[in-house]
């Protein structure tokens, strides 16, 4: 009999929930804090409300971590009715907090029902991108150790890469790390930052500096370059790439271009700020995510 496994996830995805073709999934909301009081994703709390408040009111915001309450209530929802657990999580290098949760709960529920935890060391569309890989092997196989095997070399082969026009959002969210080198430039650039698959332990680091949108883009595509060369990729499996405030922006439909023009693909994803996302990038932002296998 074919085992029922239930995905769970969060909303930093960098894609929409609608995109996620999977019946058995539950998604978790990272609470967001703006001036004090606490928010979490809906129809009207989304990216836009954010940025839009960052950018009229200059308001103060941060996110905190997963609340193990709402984890139990999934998992207790869950346990007589699957047979294993998949859960997808932001990197544990960007939020320790909450990995060292799910790891408790992982524990406590050892022997009533499986779970894995799976350590994307990404954020945003890389999350995402690692979730839509993840769902591709379910749809063909039910073999978890396989899964997980495959998973995690996936996770080591996803790149991202954020272009970022203020660096202050990052650092006072806590997850600038290396990236810090770019700050306090007094040139008028575009810092493009990176959480390598490859060098997850390392936390974001600096990628390079553009002085437009085109050169930043460049950036990106230089880099992922030099990882599928590396790697001896012919096909890139999956891209995701969006815009935190203009799906139809100049940066975006330039990335677009050079990414159709330059590199092989399977499959090119328009995603979707989600408003914990907003937190970290600010208004401007752009992201791109690869997944070489």
């Amino acid at each position: 009999m074919k085992k029922k496994v239930l995905v769970i996830t969060g909303d930093n995805l960098g894609i929409a929930n609608k995109q996620i073709v999977y019946k058995d999934i539950a998604y978790m909301k990272f609470p967001v804090i703006i001036n004090d009081k606490e928010f979490k994703e809906s129809e009207e709390y989304t990216a836009a409300f954010l940025i839009e408040r960052f950018k009229k009111e200059k308001v103060s915001a941060h996110t905190q971590a997963l609340v193990k309450g709402d984890l139990i209530k999934i998992v207790e929802a869950a346990k007589d009715n699957y047979d294993v657990i998949l859960h997808v999580m932001m990197g544990s290098n960007m939020s320790a907090a909450t990995f060292q949760m799910c790891e408790q709960v992982r524990k406590e529920y050892k022997d009533i029902i499986p779970i894995i935890n799976i350590d994307s060391r990404q954020v945003i569309s890389g999350v995402g991108s690692i979730l839509l890989r993840l769902i591709d092997l379910l749809k063909t196989s039910d073999d978890i150790a396989e899964i997980t095997a495959k998973i995690t070399e996936i996770t080591t082969n996803t790149f991202t890469y954020l272009c970022l026009p203020d660096l202050g959002f990052l650092q006072r969210g806590g997850r600038i790390g290396k990236a810090k080198s770019l700050l306090g430039s007094i040139l008028k650039i575009i810092p493009v930052v990176g959480l390598l698959g490859d060098e997850a332990d390392s936390g974001i680091l600096p990628i390079g500096k553009g002085r437009t949108f085109q050169s930043a883009n460049r950036i990106i595509i230089e880099n992922i370059k030099q990882k599928i060369q590396k790697y001896k990729i012919e096909t890139v499996k999956q891209i995701v790439i969006l815009h935190i405030e203009d799906k139809d922006s100049l940066e975006l439909k330039n990335l677009e271009a050079q990414i159709k023009s330059e590199l092989k693909f399977e499959k090119l994803i328009f995603g979707h700020p989600r408003f914990c996302e907003a937190v970290h990038t600010g208004p401007g932002a752009w992201i791109a995510s690869f997944s070489l296998k």
